[in-house]
């Protein structure tokens, strides 16, 4: 099994480089705990040059099962994506760069600060993963305020995020409007557990120009599903748990409407044509949206970057892969640096 996470050294959110450090090792000790054949691929995209790397923060591990690999994309490639100068790592990148490179035989990506519950890595371990299925868990969002929990053991740890306020990403039923797959895509990006060859079949991640990647995940989790990939969902206690702090503001993506946009709007609405509100916004592109901090690049409405994409695999058409041939710069020969190398990998 692989692992994919993406990382940069940028100070991204308070105490980020312990928080994420922590977390590679938690998860190493759990996978080592359950003796999964495994391995963490952490793509360390455009690192700043008066930072440490983060491969270099990673306390040393002992592990018989699981290798820790870093990969470096250096800032040459970062520099291709429109608003590279507003943000340091475009996360679909860095993940379709970490797929690429796996040798797992099932695959999920993963934010390298958050934490997998016990009873998802027991739920992997029995090994009894099926080639035609996406499996799927919940996202919890757990308020702790402070950084003492970074310093508390493992079983402390998830006694805290067990009893602390929480927000639980459940399923959503997807908009009747669109006519796509009802699938479990609220916080998919956390976990999308499904076979490294059907992630090679879709070619990653979709392609995109810019560092935004809005709903990359989403329209993943539908291609798995047009390719023949089963959803299912896992228990309630399967979940990956993400600590966030009270003062957090959420609302970071803000619809850009013209003044034609929103009288179009309301006169289907009017006239009771919600459905023709969708198709309208698909072929129109409209409201674009805006992200918090990246001012540069106006993305695509949700109903043209997703819902377009996702009315297209619930037909099963599959004919237009989500990226090209050399999707995850598959052609480049990036550096490498082996943290921990399991037995199985000493060949």
């Amino acid at each position: 099994m692989t692992v994919v996470g993406w990382t940069r050294n940028d100070g991204y959110t308070a105490n980020y480089a312990e928080r994420t450090t922590h977390a590679i090792g938690l998860l190493v000790r759990q996978l080592e705990a359950h003796g999964i054949p495994s391995e963490l691929i952490v793509v360390e995209w455009n690192p700043p040059v008066d930072r440490p790397r983060m491969s270099d923060l990673v306390s040393p591990l002992s592990a018989r099962h699981t290798t820790v690999r870093f990969v470096e994309v250096g800032e040459e490639y970062h520099r291709r994506l429109k608003g590279w100068k507003e943000r340091g790592l475009p996360t679909v990148a860095a993940l379709s760069v970490g797929i690429r490179r796996a040798r797992g035989v099932f695959l999920t990506p993963k934010a390298l600060d958050t934490f997998y519950s016990n009873e998802l890595i027991a739920r992997i371990a029995k090994l009894d993963l099926d080639n035609d299925c996406v499996y799927r868990v919940d996202r919890c969002d757990v308020q702790i305020d402070g950084d003492a929990w970074l310093g508390v053991s493992d079983e402390k740890l998830f006694e805290l995020l067990m009893n602390s306020p929480m927000q639980r990403h459940v399923r959503q039923q997807q908009s009747p409007q669109w006519k796509i797959r009802d699938l479990h895509t609220n916080g998919c990006g956390d976990f999308t557990l499904l076979s490294t060859a059907r992630w090679h079949q879709m070619r990653g991640y979709p392609k995109d120009a810019t560092v935004l990647g809005l709903d990359a995940d989403s329209v993943a989790l539908h291609a798995a599903a047009a390719h023949g990939a089963q959803e299912v969902c896992w228990p309630d206690d399967c979940a990956v748990y993400k600590v966030v702090q009270s003062t957090l503001h959420t609302q970071r993506i803000t619809p850009v409407w013209k003044p034609w946009q929103q009288r179009l709007d309301t006169y289907l609405l009017e006239i009771d044509r919600r459905d023709l509100v969708h198709s309208m916004r698909m072929l129109l592109d409209y409201p674009k949206r805006r992200v918090r901090g990246i001012e540069s690049v106006l993305a695509p409405s949700i109903e043209r970057s997703f819902v377009a994409k996702a009315t297209r695999f619930a037909r099963n058409d599959v004919s237009r892969p989500l990226n090209d041939m050399n999707w995850g710069l598959g052609k480049v020969q990036f550096p490498e640096r082996i943290v921990s190398r399991a037995q199985w990998d000493a060949g």
